[in-house]
């Protein structure tokens, strides 16, 4: 199981108030937060996962992004364990 979010992440996460830019130190949490905050769009708000572009920077985050570092986690349809 991930470690908890810190308050400040979840602030970020539970944002609502528009565009966002989170800066912080390598391995601090920033694409667990974009991820946690995605899926909470996607599965308590209803909105369409096909309404986000998601852009990264490293293999690393992409990697997190598409949930290849979380085993059971949910992959856009027709698309498996790479």
């Amino acid at each position: 199981m991930p470690f908890p979010l810190t308050d400040e992440q979840r602030k970020i996460v539970d944002d609502r108030g528009g565009e966002l830019l989170v800066s912080a130190a390598a391995g601090s949490g920033k694409t667990r937060v974009l991820v946690e905050r995605l899926l909470d769009r996607v599965t308590k708000e209803g909105i369409d996962i096909d309404r986000f572009l998601v852009i990264t920077y490293t293999k690393a985050a992409a990697a997190e992004l598409r949930g290849e570092d979380r085993p059971g986690a949910v992959r856009p349809a027709g698309q498996g364990p790479q």
